[in-house]
This record gives C-alpha cells, structure tokens and sequence, in this order.
C-alpha cells in the first residue's frame, strides 16, 4: 500500500513524535501532485452536526494524511493514498482484520496447474456506488487489470506485484495488445494464469494496483474521474477539500456488509492532535512519545485510552553499493556497527520503536528470530574502516532524507554524531522534497538515504523479493548478489510456505551482511482512542478498517 514504497522521513520523525499532539505519520514515498484533485459533489453529504458530541451520532472522525497520488489504484505507491483507495475502491481478495485474505469481490476461488492457474468465481451482488449501480462482472475485472498493465498509463507497480501473470509484461512494453493471462470464462468466473507457480500470488492481489475501476466512468470523463471515483468499496467518497479533510460516507449496498457508521471524516488540517483528541474533536490520535511512560506507568488519566500493537514497517538506511565510499563493503559495515540503536531508542525516543532486528518487521508471519543485524560495535567498526580503501582518502558524504528543507530532526543528528564519534567521518544531511527523493532514488543517484518500507501485504517477500531481487524494479540500488538472487528464485516458487519462509530468512541474512541496508528501527503503533469507538481493528498494515466500526457506548 506501500501499502506502499515508503520513503520514511526519518529526518523528521524525532520532531513528529516528541512534539505534543503532532501526529507521527509513516510519511511514503508518493508521486507528484495532480490537477484533478476530487472536489466536493455537494447535496445531501454534508457534514453532521456534532452539536450531541462526538460520541453521539454515526461519524467517525480521525486524523489524516494529504495524498501523495490521485485516487487511482494503479498509481498508488504511498501509505497515505491507500488508507483512502482501500475504503473507496475493491478488488478480487481482500485482507480481514487478522491479515487473513478474504474474499472481496471473488466468493471463491480454486488453484491448479501446479499452482499456475488461478480461477475466481465472483459474487453476483457486488454494484459501483453511484450512476446506475451497475453489478461487477468478470469482464470489469479484466479491463481493471488490462488498464493497469497499459504503459500509456504508466503505473508505477503493476509489473511489481502483477508481473507473473502471463502476458502482462509483454502488455507493459508494448508487445502485446493485451494481457493473454487474464481471460473471462463467463460473466461470474475469472481465470488468471501465472507464468510460474506462486503461493503468495493471493496475497498480492490485495495490492490496490488490481483494484476494480469502472470503466464506463473513466472512458466518459478520463482526465477527472478521480475527482469522484467509482468504486466498490465500503465506502465512497463525498468531499474532499485539500488540506481541510477528506469525507467518506457509507456505501449500503456493500456485498460483505455495510458499514455501521455513515461516514468517516479525516482531518488534514495543523494542529495540536493531542489537544483535538482532548478537547472531543477526533475519535483517535497517536500518542506522543514524551507522554508514552506516563501512559504506560498508569499515571496519566489518559492511560485507560491507550492501545498499542506493533506494526509492519522497517525503518533503514540505504547505502548505494555503486557510489564511493560504499562501493567498499567494510565502509558498510563499519557504517552499520557504528549505529547505537539501543540507547538512542531508549533515550531519544522513549522506546517508542522497535530495535530492528532484520529487515523484515518482527511482528511478520513467517520472520525468522535467526536473522540477526550488525551489532553496535565500535572498536569493530574503527578497525573496518581501517582496513578498507578509504581509510585515508574518505569522499565527501552526503545523507538525503525526504523533507522540506528544514533542520534535520534529533534522530537523524544523533546517528550523524554516532557516526563522527566512533568513525570520525563527517556525513552532511540533506533534506530534498519528496518528487526529488524518489527520483534520486529510482535513479539510484544517492550515497545514502534515510529510508524505509511499509508492508503491502503480510509476507516476507513483500521486503525481500521486491527490493533485494536483481529483476526486480523496485531495486533502485541495483543490489545484487547472486546466492541471494538464487535464495529469492527458488523462494519464488517454493509452495510450501514454511519451507519458503526458511529460504526468504538465508536470503535475508546474506542482504544484511551485505550491508547495503541498515535497519534501525520497527515500526510500533501507540493510540488513544475513545471509548465509543468499537470494532477498530488493530491491524499493523493498511487494510479496509473502518467498516467494522461502531460509535456506542461501552
């Protein structure tokens, strides 16, 4: 989602989470912005009146983030996007609040061909929310996939997470006029044929790139259709009003249920979210970190409104094996052990995170506890960079992060002081907005980033396959190891998942070793959330939450 290609703003997260009522967002990678933002179609969807306060009533309001990208599927590449696109938008498979894949549009489906055939039956009480409220046939699905795989549109995913379907890539590059491995049987069954088997091609079609679009909407009106896209989702969208809010009201022909609130109002607007929370104006907010022990020792009157659960997030820092001083692997290493994550958790930021582990987040199924990342050494660290070949010669180092320009936050300066104190190497950080960071990044132009991903779907492959994999596009640095690309190929097509499990954890240990990436820190959710709000699901990755939620009071 992502969710989504994040490029975390690391230089900023210090600032974010210490200060009070700032809201601490997974801030992703995202493209740039876009002339057909939705506007407000007005009539009966006008805000409620909050007059019986905010538990009174069926409106859930809670914070949000502006969108990096259009309310397209298949050009969402950011966490803030897709929290909008999997309540407006649906596709075959969905994730349940268990991270369980469900099905969505599809009532079922059966695999064959040892794994390469994939056949949907769909349920026939699925509707787009407005116009006509025309059912979805396996014919919209089909041109929904076909769309995303048009290099006219140029999405930025689609050969990522739906590469292995026979024929698209040949449809992306133009040699072909369509995607031979999608083929309608009957208005109800769907048949996708992969070009090699594939136990976790379930899991990526809960990606919003295969999402269901209509396609009668787009075709009448293609350059602003996203300003009130038609979708078949829980919801659909009512208002949205940049840098004010974003209004989702409930979609009551909803084939898994409809929503039990009428709609969801996210605030985008500044401000104190603390005092917001405090003061009755959003149902939910994040907890700042320097208020995070008087939560947990109990002291804090808000400590019975808290809830926390680990997320699936990896923050880390990318060092580019093509740029000097990180063409050299003991430079990297040194890097990496020069890093005291530990005491900066606990000291800078209240043990707000995770120490990070490995690359692949703790709270993942099938994460490995054997992987294991460069301990905090600094005698061992001083003694690589000794030995490597620019012990005397060290370039000029330059850190990008994603940010306005402003001064770098206290996270980032003190990784900047670990690495001048035990390495005496200066690194100067540069912000660079974030159009700019993704195309340093795509271009592989960096020495080193502050960066990170966020899970687009519950699997190790989701961090290993797509940005450690030689063939993979979303390997902006070009790594490549030929034992980790042999680890990743056979974990490709291993459909016994524990064995696959075991394959992506060599392969990520030799990642780390490597020493290209340098995990810091995993993602951890702290929330106060008043007591009326039930049913939210505490799930660690975007998913279509807000549906099971009711406003009652406990």
């Amino acid at each position: 989602m992502s969710n989504r290609m994040l490029a975390l703003m690391m230089g900023v997260v210090a600032f974010l989470i210490l200060a009070v009522g700032v809201v601490f967002v997974i801030a992703l990678a995202g493209g740039g912005n876009d002339d057909t933002t939705p506007a407000s179609p007005g009539g009966s969807d006008r805000p409620r009146s909050s007059a019986g306060g905010i538990c009174a009533g069926k409106s859930l309001i809670v914070p949000g983030s502006q969108p990096n990208t259009v309310l397209d599927p298949i050009q969402v590449v950011d966490v803030s996007t897709s929290e909008y696109v999997v309540e407006i938008f649906g596709g075959l498979v969905t994730l349940d609040p268990d991270l369980k894949v469900v099905g969505d549009i599809a009532e079922s489906w059966e695999v064959s061909n040892g794994g390469r055939t994939y056949t949907f039956r769909l349920r026939d009480n699925v509707v787009f929310h407005t116009g006509n409220q025309r059912r979805v046939t396996a014919e919209d699905v089909k041109y929904s996939i076909e769309r995303a795989a048009d290099p006219a549109n140029a999405s930025p995913t689609v050969v990522a997470y739906l590469g292995n379907i026979v024929g698209l890539k040949d449809r992306f590059q133009g040699r072909a006029p369509s995607v031979s491995g999608v083929k309608v049987i009957d208005e109800r069954t769907l048949q996708i044929d992969l070009l090699e088997p594939s136990d976790y091609f379930i899991f990526e079609l809960t990606y919003p790139v295969s999402f269901v679009v209509d396609r009668q909407q787009i075709e009448a009106d293609p350059r602003n259709w996203t300003r009130n896209p038609n979708g078949t989702g829980p919801f659909r969208l009512a208002e949205f009003k940049p840098a004010e809010r974003i209004r989702l009201v409930k979609n009551p022909r909803y084939h898994l249920g409809a929503p039990k609130v009428d709609e969801v109002i996210f605030q985008l607007g500044g401000g104190s979210l603390l005092t917001q929370y405090q003061n009755d104006e959003i149902h939910l907010t994040p907890v700042p970190a320097s208020l995070l022990d008087s939560i947990l020792d109990g002291s804090n009157p808000l400590s019975k409104q808290y809830r926390s659960y680990r997320g699936l997030a990896t923050f880390y820092f990318t060092l580019n094996p093509n740029k000097p001083p990180f063409d050299d692997p003991k430079v990297r290493q040194a890097f990496a052990m020069s890093i005291d994550r530990e005491t900066i958790n606990t000291v800078l930021l209240f043990d707000y995170y995770e120490v990070a582990g490995g690359i692949v987040p703790g709270a993942m199924p099938g994460r490995s506890s054997s992987v294991k990342t460069y301990p905090y050494d600094p005698q061992r660290a001083k003694q690589l960079l000794s030995e490597s070949k620019y012990a005397s010669n060290m370039p000029r180092i330059i850190l990008t992060y994603a940010g306005s320009g402003a001064a770098p936050g206290d996270l980032l300066v003190a990784i900047q002081e670990n690495w001048q104190k035990v390495l005496g190497v200066t690194v100067e950080l540069q912000a660079i907005d974030s159009a700019a960071f993704l195309r340093e990044q795509r271009q592989a132009n960096f020495q080193i980033q502050s960066d990170g991903w966020s899970a687009d779907y519950p699997d190790p492959e989701n961090f290993l396959g797509k940005l450690f994999a030689s063939d993979s596009p979303l390997n902006y640095t070009k790594y490549k190891n030929p034992e980790v690309d042999a680890l990743l190929k056979q974990a490709r097509v291993e459909t016994n998942r524990e064995r696959r499990y075991q394959l992506y954890a060599q392969a990520e240990q030799k990642i780390i070793d490597d020493a290209t990436i340098i995990p810091t820190f995993w993602s951890v959710e702290h929330m106060l959330v008043k007591p009326c709000v039930q049913g939210l699901p505490d799930a660690p990755m975007t998913i279509p939450r807000y549906r099971y939620v009711e406003i009652k009071e406990p």
